[in-house]
């Protein structure tokens, strides 16, 4: 809710709003919608669209460029050099979960790179190791991209006071397996709604407090 002596700080500033974003969204009738989108850097493209007065994405940043790597893409891969009628590798991956045609959840993440590894992750720990939707989302997370050879683990603290930190045992196991670790002040930012079909069937969502996100219901 916004009281009336902050609407004067809604209006005469600039909300530092930027890069990707998640929605995870189910309905009455459980119907499932999982978006990721993405203007991939400040002001995307640098262009409006005249008609429609939308940013344009600079998605092009995407595709690999001999001798070039980015923040969002892998060292360079010929199959993701630019080319006309081409589609530049995207690291987003929304996912919608289903058991016997039934909704079991839907999820996804923004992080650029880090996406695949932070969505997966969060499936694994409610599916997997049975932890609890909102546990799934809170539980430290790990990255290991191949190039370069580390693993990024998360070790920050939000502005909300929120720690998230790798335990030391998980990182010792790590250490004696040969890894290198670098320590990682930000990360995935992930949104989760899991449907309970075998019981109730109701519905839990979980917004990730790492960039202050609340599940809201209506």
């Amino acid at each position: 809710m916004i009281l009336p002596d902050q609407l004067a700080y809604f209006r005469w500033n600039i909300l530092q709003d930027h890069g990707t974003s998640h929605l995870s969204i189910v309905d009455g009738e459980r119907n499932a919608v999982s978006m990721t989108s993405t203007v991939n850097a400040y002001f995307g493209s640098l262009i409006l669209s005249p008609s429609t007065g939308v940013l344009l994405n600079n998605e092009m940043d995407d595709f690999s460029m001999p001798a070039n790597t980015t923040a969002n893409t892998p060292p360079p891969a010929p199959n993701n050099f630019v080319a006309p009628l081409k589609r530049p590798l995207s690291s987003m991956c929304p996912t919608i979960v289903l058991k016997d045609g039934k909704l079991k959840a839907a999820v996804g993440a923004s992080g650029g790179s880090m996406i695949p590894a932070g969505t997966i992750e969060v499936l694994l720990n409610h599916f997997a190791k049975n932890m609890d939707p909102l546990s799934s989302v809170m539980a430290p997370r790990v990255y290991h991209q191949l190039i370069p050879n580390e693993v990024k683990y998360e070790n920050w603290t939000t502005v909300t006071g929120d720690v998230f930190l790798l335990d030391a045992a998980t990182r010792g196991d790590l250490l004696k397996k040969g890894h290198v670790l670098e320590p990682l002040a930000g990360g995935t930012i992930s949104q989760l709604v899991v449907h309970n079909v075998e019981g109730r069937g109701d519905l839990t969502a979980v917004s990730d407090p790492r960039k202050g996100g609340v599940p809201a219901g209506y």
